[in-house]
């Protein structure tokens, strides 16, 4: 598909009338509800967005709406009985709430289709591919995406968690997507609808039906008027007065692998770094126990959740960024450290497989765990001996993240399926 912007830009008094389903919905977050706010925030400057969500995010969407207003972006708010809703509290809970929900729904968006003179439904969040919804079912072309979720656990990482009832969550995680590979209907259904499926990523276009064809965008995007690139100090050297200073952020759970990194650490013989991890999270008490054990604790800081200034400022003052994740469909904080000009250390699997490249930084191959311990530790060594190779994979992030994963290319790639459907649908 060829993306012509500028001539939907002349044509945005015909605008498109797009209703997206996100449950997971709200301005200034991360994760699930920043995606499902950011891709209707970017869809409602060409088209005409309205957006079914939980009646919970109500309060937070409209004070920011007040303060910021957006023309062209509507909202709709639902959430189920109370008795329902207390269900979330259970094991695995809010799936079952959300699955309700989406049931729920269906005659709301019916009328909303009817009313509004919808041209088009969209499902954005909950974006795995387990759980699709009930909207394919409308009478009007369906986008389904970008979806993600694929990723299974790999036995190599057993040592990776402090705990087996963490290992046996894993284990069960991927006979359940097995389970519904094979007998969801609404994934079946879907996929058989959907005039387009959007993919995130690389292990969950993998496991997809090979039935139709399918279009890769990234999930999520970046803001590229955050911030700027990091300055470089022209004449560093990694030096024992001067350690290269290695970054690791996210949630400390046990899905991303913070483990790895610390036993990497513990069992090399490289003394010369320093690492701040900003997090907080089920693994912490023990990550820092853990550390205390291996004697590491003055070179390793665990800083807890920041702010967004004060992460800022660790982004353009680390050397390096460190992802550890054993399952995740993309990584918002590569992103970040990308924007920063921070060149990645990372597993190559799953999603950040892909948006790390090797002219933005290194990737390790998931082996055995040892030598991915091995791995990391050679990475962290060859950026300390080059800081050259630390600003020429740095400054490549910050340009392929301009190219590729900012929010307003996804809205161009998005943009062109909206026309492309609205175009096909007019003609027939």
């Amino acid at each position: 598909m060829q993306c012509n912007y500028e001539e939907t830009k002349k044509m945005v008094r015909n605008r498109i009338r797009v209703l997206i389903s996100a449950y997971a919905c709200e301005p200034n977050k991360g994760s699930e509800p920043g995606v499902g706010w950011n891709w209707a925030l970017q869809m409602a400057k060409l088209n005409e967005v309205y957006v079914i969500t939980r009646s919970n995010n109500r309060k937070i969407i409209e004070k920011f709406l007040q303060e910021h207003p957006v023309e062209h972006l509507h909202f709709y708010y639902y959430d189920c009985a109370t008795w329902k809703r207390k269900m979330k509290k259970l094991p695995n809970g809010i799936f079952v709430y959300y699955k309700m929900w989406q049931k729920e729904i269906l005659p709301i968006a019916r009328k909303i289709v009817e009313d509004e003179k919808i041209d088009i439904v969209h499902h954005i969040t909950f974006n795995e591919f387990r759980t699709p919804g009930k909207l394919y079912q409308l009478p009007v072309p369906f986008i389904w995406g970008p979806i993600g979720g694929g990723q299974f656990y790999n036995s190599i990482f057993k040592e990776a968690y402090f705990s087996r009832k963490d290992v046996y969550k894993e284990k069960l995680r991927n006979f359940i997507n097995r389970s519904y590979l094979m007998f969801s209907h609404d994934i079946k259904a879907a996929v058989k609808k959907a005039n387009t499926i959007l993919i995130a990523d690389q292990s969950t276009e993998r496991i997809m039906p090979k039935s139709r064809k399918y279009v890769r965008l990234l999930e999520t995007g970046y803001d590229l008027n955050r911030n700027k690139v990091k300055a470089y100090d022209e004449n560093l050297t990694i030096n024992p007065k001067r350690p290269i200073k290695l970054l690791w952020v996210g949630g400390i759970w046990p899905r991303k692998g913070l483990k790895v990194l610390i036993d990497a650490l513990y069992n090399s013989q490289f003394e010369n770094y320093s690492l701040s991890i900003v997090g907080d999270g089920q693994d912490r008490k023990a990550s820092e126990k853990l550390v205390r054990e291996y004697g590491l604790d003055k070179k390793i800081r665990f800083l807890g959740a920041l702010s967004y200034d004060e992460v800022n400022n660790l982004y353009d003052s680390a050397d390096v960024f460190v992802f550890t994740s054993l399952r995740d469909t993309s990584g918002n904080v590569v992103l970040e450290a990308m924007s920063h000009g921070l060149p990645v250390i990372t597993i190559n699997h799953h999603g950040v497989g892909e948006i790390v490249t090797d002219e933005t930084g290194i990737r390790i191959d998931p082996i055995s765990y040892d030598s991915v311990k091995s791995d990391f530790v050679k990475a962290i060594k060859e950026y300390a001996k080059n800081p050259e190779l630390m600003k020429q994979h740095g400054l490549s992030g910050r340009q392929r993240l301009e190219t590729y994963y900012s929010w307003v290319n996804n809205a161009k790639v998005l943009q062109t399926i909206y026309d492309e459907i609205k175009r096909n649908t007019s003609f027939n």
